[in-house]
């Protein structure tokens, strides 16, 4: 088909399946418009055949080939907005390190912002540093956490702390300028942003429940707070997207209840006895472990690969008043290299990433392990399920021009590709 005429039936097609899915049809007419889709992409990979061929005619003819040298493909482009060098000029007044090593810059495919290695990078290497006064918390570090129970607290403090307080405001400009903006192409909803009508539409009960518990919560505190419930729920997705958890040992100092009492006797006519008198000890134990979460400017530009990250991020010096956070490569990192890092954990499924970041990953090994180990809020088997992992790969391709239709019917295939 031609372009344009492919535009427009699926065009036609893509409006129907939504029309049926929204409105809760029954699931023949979807068969019987999957079976069209069948014959549509077997036409088009025709086509695309036909125009593959002769580009690589055309490419032969104009002298490529195998005794041509290949160029390396630009993998970014530097991030040179003004924004952005008022924030790498306000690192650099707090002495960060490593800066000129780590670039922010724009895939070149994806135009997804990240950063990338400017030089070679052994395993181990730390690539840069942050000081940690230069991190923003989201609770009060004596308060071990306490004050943030749930992600809306979080996103209530950042907005009372930096964004609501003036001169906070100030100081952290050249960071605060540089995050993600509401209705921009950085932000990228999580599905507590969805109606109730798209939350059912993704069918799987836990992040269903996750996400109407997370809208929930949002709304009591904004109540409760006198709050503005859109601005709560954006600063919500901010610092639950960003942060990171840092884990804190609490210490706890403890009496010894027992009495040390050592008697030592000497043999000789000079012998003496001598006894140490009971002494209290103190000791230093480590009780339930308590978190919070901070901000770290430049590293949180750091995008997530759970399967092949090659950095961390590290502390460096914890227990020093001048602390440090950096990142530290994981695996050797050739210079033009994406730098990315596991979120969270490291071992979240594409329930909590969607949940928590608003992205479904391409793969996730974790997925088929939490769906084997099943439970209450999940569907263990693709029989569970309202549609086929082809017939959601069919609607997919015709989702176009509908983000969030695209990213329900991403989360539905990522699982389903899942299934031992």
């Amino acid at each position: 088909f031609h372009p344009s005429i492919r535009f427009f039936i699926f065009d036609v097609l893509y409006r129907t399946i939504k029309s049926i899915v929204c409105q809760g049809n029954t699931m023949i007419s979807i068969h019987y418009i999957s079976l069209s889709l069948l014959l549509i992409s077997v036409l088009q990979s025709q086509y695309t055949s036909t125009e593959a061929f002769a580009a690589k005619s055309k490419s032969r003819s104009s002298g490529g080939g195998f005794g041509v040298k290949k160029e390396s493909p630009l993998t970014h482009t530097p991030d040179t907005s003004e924004t952005t060098q008022a924030l790498l000029n306000f690192l650099k007044a707090e002495k960060a390190k490593g800066l000129p090593d780590v670039e922010i810059g724009n895939d070149a495919n994806s135009g997804v912002r990240g950063l990338f290695a400017t030089k070679n990078f052994k395993k181990g290497q730390l690539m840069c540093q942050i000081p940690s006064g230069c991190a923003l918390a989201l609770s009060d570090p004596s308060k071990n956490g306490d004050d943030t129970p749930t992600s809306a607290h979080g996103g209530a403090n950042f907005l009372s702390m930096y964004v609501h307080d003036p001169q906070a405001k100030q100081v952290w400009a050249p960071y605060l300028d540089t995050l993600p903006q509401q209705g921009t192409s950085q932000f990228d909803p999580t599905p507590d942003f969805f109606d109730d009508e798209e939350l059912e539409l993704l069918e799987f009960p836990r992040v269903i429940q996750l996400a109407k518990s997370r809208k929930e919560e949002i709304a009591k505190l904004a109540a409760e707070k006198g709050l503005d419930l859109s601005e709560l729920q954006f600063a919500t997705w901010l610092t639950t997207s960003r942060a990171f958890t840092i884990k804190l040992a609490v210490e706890s100092e403890e009496e010894d209840k027992a009495m040390l009492e050592q008697d030592t006797k000497a043999e000789s006519s000079s012998e003496e006895e001598e006894a140490s008198e009971g002494e209290k000890q103190t000791i230093v134990t480590k009780a339930e472990a308590k978190a919070i979460r901070v901000m770290v400017p430049f590293i949180d530009m750091a995008n997530h690969n759970s399967d092949q990250a090659n950095a961390k991020l590290t502390l460096v010096d914890p227990e020093k008043d001048d602390a440090w956070f950096a990142l530290e490569a994981t695996r050797p990192i050739k210079a033009g290299k994406e730098i990315v890092i596991a979120y969270g954990t490291g071992v979240e499924s594409s329930v909590e990433l969607f949940l928590n970041y608003g992205f479904v990953p391409k793969i996730n090994n974790i997925d088929g392990l939490m769906l084997e180990k099943g439970g209450d809020d999940a569907i263990t088997s693709l029989d569970g399920w309202t549609t086929s992992l082809e017939e959601d790969q069919s609607m997919l391709g015709m989702a176009e021009g509908d983000p969030t239709l695209q990213k329900i019917l991403n989360f539905r295939i990522r699982l389903k590709e899942s299934y031992k």
